[in-house]
């Protein structure tokens, strides 16, 4: 890619910090939402996630583009693109390998440390109750979930950390990165969701940095997972 902007690990950090620091924001805005309507999260009748995701995927977008801009970085520069069939083909094979692969992890840890205490919580929050909840949080994983977490996570991060230490040593500092981040949600997640990044950030590598195709794919992978979710436990 021509004219391509550096930046280097700092920055990649600063922004990994201050997204961190956004999604708690993030956090507490939801709660205050809630707790405004006279009522708790288990009083909801639809699933948390309708309003946590826009509100953090909208803060991690945002602190995107502002580091983005501050590096003269374009959406392009980040990987914004228009893919090819055959990147859209190869990325959605992988994710629904990805999710198996996760699955698969998620079920070997319950075996060797029994079960997650905090899983009925987020089952809870991401579970949808009826078909319309159901389709509004497939759009919002392909809308909002996909681009924002690529963008920031292989677009800039995953860029940052390989311009100062090389492909294999930033993308493993950015998925372990990616995992921390998920750990605030459930701290059974980070080894899934690292090993899952692992292959989000090779797979960008061996696309030639095509942040659209990643998008779909991880898109991809949260709305089965949803989908899944939904049809066994609503």
């Amino acid at each position: 890619m021509e004219n391509q902007p550096i930046w280097k690990a700092k920055t990649a950090l600063i922004c990994y910090v201050i997204l961190a620091a956004g999604i708690f924001v993030g956090s507490l805005l939801l709660a205050i939402i809630v707790l405004s309507s006279g009522s708790g999260l288990e009083d909801l009748t639809f699933p948390s996630a309708l309003i946590s995701l826009p509100i953090n995927e909208g803060i991690i977008l945002a602190i995107t583009l502002v580091f983005a801009k501050q590096n003269s970085a374009t959406l392009r520069n980040l990987g914004l693109k228009k893919p090819s069939i055959k990147n859209l083909v190869f990325v959605s094979a992988a994710a629904v390998f990805l999710l198996l692969l996760g699955g698969i992890i998620s079920l070997i840890q319950e075996i060797i440390l029994g079960p997650d205490p905090s899983a009925d919580l987020i089952l809870e929050a991401m579970l949808p109750q009826n078909m319309l909840q159901l389709v509004a949080l497939l759009a919002i994983s392909f809308v909002l979930v996909g681009p924002a977490e690529e963008l920031a996570f292989r677009g800039f991060i995953q860029r940052g950390f390989e311009n100062s230490y090389g492909k294999t040593v930033g993308l493993i500092i950015a998925s372990l990165l990616f995992g921390l981040l998920h750990g605030l949600n459930s701290f059974r997640s980070i080894i899934p969701v690292t090993v899952v990044s692992l292959f989000l950030g090779y797979i960008w590598q061996k696309t030639d940095h095509d942040t659209t195709s990643l998008a779909w794919m991880h898109g991809l992978y949260d709305a089965i997972a949803i989908a899944i979710t939904y049809f066994t436990f609503a």
